[in-house]
């Protein structure tokens, strides 16, 4: 995640599912949210982030979720529908309250500075970890942002390795119970955006074993992007009854 893409409409389909899987709009139980942004700082290279035009558009997208478009919208742009100066942060996800109340969030930076030794990377990257873990206790659902998704082949201690999540970031989720939510972004490469999903989800469910099981969403507006559910035993029911019955995924 960068501060750069809040507010476009990857994040509102991302804020918007796990909504969703909180049950905010649902009679059912309240799944407590914990949330890892693993942010990255803001890059210059490309134009990212800027699909914000939706926003524009209430009549093809508020339906999906009246509030949530309604929370957006003034944090992004002004009432003549300039966009606001500094509006381009993670922060206002925490406090607008478009994610919901009693959600436990780690928001710590994750890079490594130019010319930092291997060993301090590997100590600092176990040490925003551990800090992530100790900010997560107690929840039912953790969601993990990474900017690029799951790992690769890229070292978790080379210069990109804080854009992506390790398998075994989200084995101790799964090892206190947990369920966890992946953000991944889909490539060129690997086949078709679904062949590289179902892919995915084959190496989860092989992975994951004790009663887990593995959903994914795939999110087709502006860049390829999936979303993996990785439901525990005691919520996986209730979490593929949400994915089923929403229309906000349809």
């Amino acid at each position: 995640m960068q501060d750069r893409y809040f507010g476009d409409v990857g994040d509102f389909g991302k804020y918007g599912l796990l909504r969703i899987l909180h049950g905010c709009a649902d009679a059912g139980a309240k799944l407590r949210l914990g949330v890892v942004w693993y942010l990255f700082p803001d890059e210059d290279h490309n134009a990212d982030g800027m699909h914000l035009g939706y926003l524009r558009k209430p009549k093809d997208y508020r339906d999906c979720d009246e509030q949530l478009f309604d929370l957006l919208h003034p944090l992004i742009f002004d009432e003549v529908g300039q966009l606001i100066e500094g509006a381009r942060q993670i922060k206002h996800a925490e406090t607008s309250g478009m994610i919901p109340e009693g959600t436990q969030f780690y928001s710590e930076p994750l890079a490594f500075p130019f010319g930092m030794r291997f060993q301090d990377r590997k100590k600092l990257r176990h040490d925003w970890y551990a800090a992530a873990l100790a900010a997560t206790v107690g929840v039912d659902l953790v969601f993990v942002d990474p900017d690029n998704g799951i790992e690769c082949k890229i070292k978790r201690t080379a210069k990109k390795g804080p854009k992506y999540v390790y398998w075994d970031d989200v084995d101790t989720f799964v090892e206190r119970g947990q369920s966890v939510v992946i953000y991944h972004h889909l490539g060129r490469n690997g086949g078709t955006h679904p062949e590289q999903v179902e892919n995915k989800l084959r190496e989860m469910n092989e992975r994951f074993g004790n009663g887990y099981e593995s959903f994914a969403v795939r999110f087709k507006r502006g860049a390829g992007r999936a979303y993996f559910i990785i439901a525990s035993p005691p919520h996986k029911d209730l979490l593929r009854q949400r994915l089923t019955n929403t229309k906000s995924l349809r």
